[in-house]
């Protein structure tokens, strides 16, 4: 067994008897990502240790007893393979090869769905303004293709409706439609410009944040952007996982050594 195996099996055991640290934790399912065989030594020291503790309580320890192994709760694995899935892209960056490049955690396109409409104001029937309206043909005229159409009516909203919800929406969908023309340097104003103006919306924060930090990265800005990714995850929604990636992978390009492990559950 070479020194390596044999720290991972002290890893194991010092797992089941509740000794590693949060961060421990995680590096040992990242080596179980790498070899998930290493797995079955994990539901082997359970199984022993159920069964020498509940002899114990029995006062029937014997070197000649013989019990069958237990295998691991299915929650446990379930757990497990949520781990694994978080932990895979990053794990790679531990291996010797291949590695993962930065460009593989970052956007390629929005997605239109990430375009913000009209929310509409609801009395007795919904009210559109002429704002929301603007918002809306923005909407159809980018899903159409027809860049310089959506980009001159958010520009007439920002113009003309520089209140919110309606400024923010309209730098956000203007920072997305410059990000999918790689104009990159325009988009990170754009993204800047909607954070500046939001208010009481964590949806806009939290997609301004995100595509924000993947246009930095795109015009080289590192720190920049784990500053942006960090806004991204401490808002708590539906970027928190890949935040949370791309926040490691900053932290390993940039030479950080204090990732912070713990906090991407």
């Amino acid at each position: 067994m070479s020194s390596t195996d044999k720290d991972i099996k002290k890893q194991i055991d010092a797992y089941v008897k509740g000794q590693l640290s949060e961060e421990e934790i995680l590096s040992l399912w990242a080596e179980f990502a790498q070899n998930p065989s290493l797995l079955e030594d994990l539901e082997l020291e359970v199984g022993l240790k159920k069964i020498i503790e509940e002899a114990a309580a029995e006062g029937q320890v014997s070197n000649t007893q013989k019990a069958s192994i237990t295998s691991l709760p299915v929650w446990t694995w379930h757990a497990a393979a949520a781990a694994v899935l978080i932990l895979i892209a990053f794990v790679q960056l531990l291996g010797e090869a291949p590695r993962t490049e930065l460009e593989q955690f970052v956007v390629n396109t929005v997605p239109a769905d990430q375009i913000e409409t009209a929310d509409g104001i609801r009395s007795k029937e919904m009210i559109l303004t002429e704002a929301d309206s603007l918002l809306n043909l923005g909407f159809s005229a980018l899903v159409s293709e027809n860049n310089d159409q959506a980009l001159s009516l958010y520009n007439e909203v920002i113009n003309k409706y520089d209140v919110e919800p309606y400024g923010s929406k309209a730098y956000l969908n203007k920072g997305i439609l410059l990000y999918n023309t790689s104009e990159y340097d325009s988009s990170i104003t754009a993204f800047e410009n909607a954070l500046s103006r939001v208010q009481d919306n964590r949806m806009i924060q939290e997609k301004a944040y995100w595509y924000l930090a993947n246009a930095l990265i795109n015009t080289g800005q590192l720190e920049e952007a784990r500053i942006a990714v960090i806004n991204a995850y401490s808002l708590d929604g539906v970027f928190r996982k890949p935040a949370f990636l791309l926040y490691k992978k900053l932290n390993y390009d940039l030479g950080n050594v204090d990732l912070e492990t713990s906090q991407g559950n």
